[in-house]
């Protein structure tokens, strides 16, 4: 029964929640290992069902809905041509290098070229939800994994179109998948342009009806109702989800649209999750071991190509690591195609069974890969492709030349303070160079760019970079290279400032908290309230570092102030 499926499924992704935290295992980590234990080729609870599998691809759609909401249509713009050169490239030296290993142990090439698609895909909804947990979707990795992903997410629709031409490789089946290729590709414009023209606007309609309950029931519709849409047009659904949040991404009832779903998605994600651990039967891999092998060599194959593209692309070796190993394993939509490939006869189902034992247990393993990912990417000195002046001292380094650091270095420079700018993404440079800023292309967590910058004779250091490991280590790395330096960090979070702090940031600006603090001013002068006093108050609020914001407490001496005023 659907009933007892689901709750069954439900609690044992609680219980392998809860011993994955005892174990400190990751969530997704703990999901799949659950599955694995309760499922058929384990104590045989639970099996996999086609509620349970429908139930799972509602899960990965949420899961995009949201990175869809966080990742605007503009940001898509910006990482088009990357996204296109990486994806490319990824796909098609996955596919060609692992066809020439499966053809060369033996395999038929139709097969051995399906078995390169099914390798070729990465997990979005693992890599994504990494990435989010830990507040890097919008740090540099996380574009650069974001661009491979979705490219991967698109290549799916041409590659179940050609599963029916590999199954048949003697007939003319490539001119119809060609078309129907094009027709994919219409459907996936047409799509994108008509959510956009209307979701926004049936979002305004419905938050001016005043109905609270209609809300929530509207975010279900629009994510769900998207999908399905999608799925009618020959996309696949969590495309369609994501589709849907990149359509919203710009109207100011998106993140209240998130926060509805939020409880949601987590379920069926665990659902998901704990679901793929139910597919795999762990006799497989007694029984075809060089299968199995060779399934897990050309997973490994994968992370190295991704890593070499990445690296020539992004010109950033610390790049290249995080990104090889944090795709390093086959994604949930393999799971369809694979199917997809039995049922055709394209392959046989004990090579599906082996793909299935190669992709669970890389998927399992990405977490532990990700945290030694980010290791290895601090590991080495070197000095950036420029230097920066060796008589340059008592200067300002700016570390980051995204938005907030270009405005910084553009200010610095209107008041004919001396400063230097560094920056990994090659864009940033560029961009500030064409500003005449000087600039310099290098990677901030490495202590030689850092000595090349003159960071050991700098006044003051602002960094401004979005990923927060690589903020922790560079901070740690300026404050050992030069003790008297004043330390400016932008961070996103409240819960960075006090680990920033100890690593010795004399400032911690949060981006959450100045928002509230412009509330806050605003809000004083708008209640009659002098503007200077308002500001007196938000000065206040600074010196006592953000307490009245952070939960800690506001002192007696600021509320009797305020009250007095």
């Amino acid at each position: 029964m659907f009933t007892v499926e689901v709750v069954i499924l439900l609690a044992v992704a609680t219980a392998g929640l809860l011993a994955g935290r005892w174990l400190r295992l990751p969530a997704v980590a703990a999901y799949l290992v659950a599955g694995v234990v309760a499922g058929p080729g384990g104590l045989g609870l639970v099996s996999r069902s086609d509620t349970i599998a429908e139930l799972a691809e509602l899960g990965v759609a949420l899961l995009l809905f949201g990175v869809g909401i966080e990742f605007s249509l503009e940001r898509l713009r910006q990482i088009l041509p990357r996204m296109l050169a990486s994806g490319t490239l990824q796909v098609g030296l996955t596919v060609g290098a692992t066809a020439v290993v499966f053809t060369g142990l033996g395999t038929a090439w139709p097969a051995a070229v399906f078995i390169g698609f099914l390798v070729s895909l990465s997990s979005t909804a693992i890599v994504f939800k990494l990435y989010e947990e830990d507040g890097e979707i919008d740090a540099p990795q996380g574009q650069a994994a974001a661009g491979i992903l979705l490219f991967q997410d698109l290549a799916l629709v041409p590659m179940m179109l050609l599963v029916p031409v590999l199954a048949r490789p003697g007939e003319a089946g490539v001119l119809g998948a060609a078309l129907a290729l094009v027709k994919a590709a219409g459907a996936l414009v047409a799509l994108l342009v008509l959510a956009r023209a209307i979701l926004p606007r049936l979002l305004a309609l419905i938050a001016r009806s005043g109905t609270p309950e209609l809300f929530p029931l509207a975010a279900v519709v629009i994510a769900f109702g998207t999908a399905l849409a999608a799925a009618r047009l020959g996309l696949s659904l969590p495309l369609g989800a994501f589709l849907a949040g990149i359509a919203l991404s710009g109207s100011p009832y998106a993140h209240q649209v998130f926060a509805e779903l939020l409880p949601l998605r987590d379920a069926f994600v665990a659902v998901f999750f704990t679901g793929v651990g139910l597919l795999l039967e762990p006799a497989v891999i007694a029984t075809e071991p060089w299968l199995f092998a060779g399934m897990l060599a050309a997973v490994m194959l994968k992370g190295a190509l991704i890593g070499a593209i990445v690296g020539l692309l992004w010109r950033s070796t610390r790049l290249a690591i995080l990104a090889g190993m944090g795709l390093a394993q086959i994604g949930e939509f393999a799971f369809v195609l694979g199917h997809d490939g039995v049922a055709a006869g394209v392959i046989a189902p004990h090579v599906e069974q082996a793909f299935l034992a190669a992709a669970i247990l890389s998927m399992a393993a990405t977490p532990f890969l990700v945290r030694l990912a980010r290791r290895l990417a601090l590991i080495g000195t070197g000095a950036p492709a420029e230097t920066s002046p060796p008589e340059l001292r008592d200067h300002v380094v700016v570390i980051g030349c995204g938005t907030t650091g270009e405005a910084v270095a553009r200010v610095l420079k209107e008041t004919g303070i001396p400063f230097v700018a560094v920056d990994q993404l090659a864009e940033h440079v560029e961009k500030a160079e064409r500003e005449g800023l000087p600039v310099r292309f290098g990677d901030a967590t490495r202590r030689g760019t850092l000595d090349a910058l003159g960071v050991g004779r700098a006044r003051a250091a602002v960094v401004t970079v979005g990923d927060p490991s690589s903020t922790r280590r560079i901070v740690g790395l300026v404050r050992q290279a030069n003790p008297d330096a004043r330390i400016i960090v932008r961070a996103r979070r409240v819960a960075e400032i006090e680990e920033l702090e100890r690593l010795g940031a004399d400032e911690v600006i949060p981006s959450e908290f100045e928002t509230s603090i412009e509330l806050f001013v605003r809000l004083l002068t708008h209640l009659g309230v002098p503007r200077h006093v308002a500001r007196i108050q938000e000065s206040i609020i600074r010196v006592q570092r953000y307490q009245a914001l952070r939960g800690v407490g506001a002192s007696a001496e600021l509320l009797a102030d305020t009250r007095r005023l």
